[in-house]
């Protein structure tokens, strides 16, 4: 559907006075310069070079197209500001005489990313891709010709939009030397737990605070414990639930135990055999501890049980996860504020001994500018438009994430949320997921290997040897850490 479609989504897009959030803001930079002014001169300039002319008799109308992916309703924002970065170019091209008028047509999805990609693929094979698309596939999608690269455009207007971005999302971004696209989303994952579970144990409020800060500084043995006095005293059906398939949470938690995947100097994945080992090792003592089940459960009873309060912690969310809570389980802003609690990944007791701190990992999405586009640098204009303060601000309200850039925190829309404000810093500890053609693939065969030792049909040790097998086999260039 067109973007205008889009706003039948609650909440979404306008204000109710101008009709645009971004043209009726007063955008300012961290220096407390007009930012719109700066913006409107720099724009123009661009748009003079790509138009040749602004003296033209007739407007030139220019239609671009995206695909954008939530996944799910909550990502609606990321298509809308598409919509609203359009409204707000053209009101700069028509002040300043410039004779091209921007339409931005997107088609929202609601598709996980697997039918999503193939989607993408599909209308690029058939010479239908648009100009604009969300993905997660940056290797694959430049090595395969799909995107052209953004370097110079970022280092074009740094110092104008971009300069605040939080710098690991910029590591997330490139690969092979160029920047390859630019984030627009961020949601660090962590470990959420319920502070009213262990009320009834007997914590108090800041016995828990001591227990579990919200900045991590803590260990995952010490999480673990607590799960397992709430499933000893039966206050929980389950202790920890982690996620039922490979993704940022489970390479979190590798992390967590030192496991390291990824040698970004020499671009290989790298097999860690005794962290892994470790790793593997202790979610089997979990499931004989009962702390962990021997299958996780289907997305909706991770979800569903947590919320009621018969999961005492969930490896499976982010920081944005409430959103969803809310919106689909029926979880009360009061609860969220009194009852849960959310951390970042916090060391294990070996890391934390040798100078570990907490992790979390964001698979950072962005937007891509596919090579079918026949306007790429007005394509690049309008996502610099849709990546604004005022943009980030807007994604961050209706989704309870933390902005991407930090500016944005000062913003009307989220200054007094208290919400995203304390979890505003889980964003500061986290790391990218590794810009490697396998690596979905080494995690997926991670992911099988912990299920078949927390079901007990493998022991751990045989896990890893099947693992190095595949991994000498499927990634020849990799580095084996015996």
């Amino acid at each position: 559907m067109e973007c205008n479609r889009l706003r039948r989504y609650e909440g979404v897009g306008a204000d109710e006075t101008t009709g645009n959030h971004m043209a009726g803001a007063d955008l300012r930079d961290k220096e407390g310069n007009m930012w719109n002014k700066v913006l409107r001169w720099g724009l123009v300039g661009a748009l003079v070079l790509f138009t040749g002319s602004v003296v033209a008799q007739e407007v030139q109308v220019i239609t671009l197209r995206a695909f954008v992916i939530g996944p799910g309703v909550m990502g609606v924002k990321k298509a809308t500001n598409l919509e609203l970065a359009a409204d707000y170019l053209n009101r700069i091209l028509e002040a300043s005489g410039v004779t091209v008028r921007v339409q931005c047509e997107v088609e929202f999805s609601e598709l996980t990313w697997a039918p999503f990609a193939d989607k993408f693929y599909l209308d690029f094979r058939a010479g239908k891709a648009p100009d604009i698309v969300t993905l997660r596939e940056t290797a694959d999608l430049a090595a395969g010709g799909f995107i052209v690269p953004m370097t110079q455009h970022i280092e074009s207007f740094w110092s104008l939009n971009y300069y605040d971005f939080h710098a690991g999302l910029w590591e997330g971004a490139r690969w092979q030397g160029e920047i390859w696209g630019v984030p627009h989303d961020i949601s660090p994952v962590g470990i959420w737990y319920r502070k009213d579970v262990l009320r009834k144990l007997g914590y108090t409020d800041a016995q828990i605070a001591q227990l579990l800060p919200e900045d991590g500084n803590t260990t995952i043995e010490t999480l673990a414990r607590l799960a397992k006095e709430a499933v000893d005293a039966k206050l929980v059906e389950y202790g920890i639930l982690h996620r039922p398939s490979s993704g940022p949470g489970m390479y979190a938690t590798l992390l967590a135990f030192g496991v390291e995947c990824y040698d970004p100097e020499m671009n290989t994945l790298v097999l860690d055999k005794p962290d892994l080992l470790r790793f593997l090792k202790w979610h089997q003592d979990m499931v004989e501890q009962r702390v962990i089940p021997s299958a996780p459960p289907p997305w909706a009873t991770i979800h569903g049980t947590f919320v009621e309060g018969k999961t005492f912690s969930t490896w499976a969310s982010h920081v944005g996860t409430p959103s969803e809570w809310m919106a689909q389980y029926g979880l009360s802003e009061e609860a969220l504020e009194e009852d849960l609690g959310f951390l970042p990944f916090p060391p294990s007791e070996k890391q934390k001994a040798e100078g570990l701190g907490p992790v979390s990992v964001h698979d950072f999405p962005l937007y891509f500018v596919t090579t079918q586009c026949a306007h790429p640098d007005l394509a690049m204009l309008l996502i610099m438009l849709a990546t604004s303060p005022e943009a980030c601000a807007i994604h961050s309200e209706f989704t309870l994430r933390p902005p991407y850039r930090d500016s944005a925190l000062d913003h009307p829309l989220i200054k007094e949320n208290a919400y995203i404000q304390r979890t505003a810093p889980s964003a500061v500890v986290v790391r990218p997921v590794p810009i490697h053609p396998q690596f979905w693939a080494y995690m997926g065969r991670v992911f099988e290997a912990l299920k078949g030792v927390e079901a007990g049909v493998v022991t751990p040790e045989r896990a890893l040897q099947d693992m190095e097998a595949w991994f000498g086999a499927e990634i020849p260039a990799g580095r084996v850490i015996p």
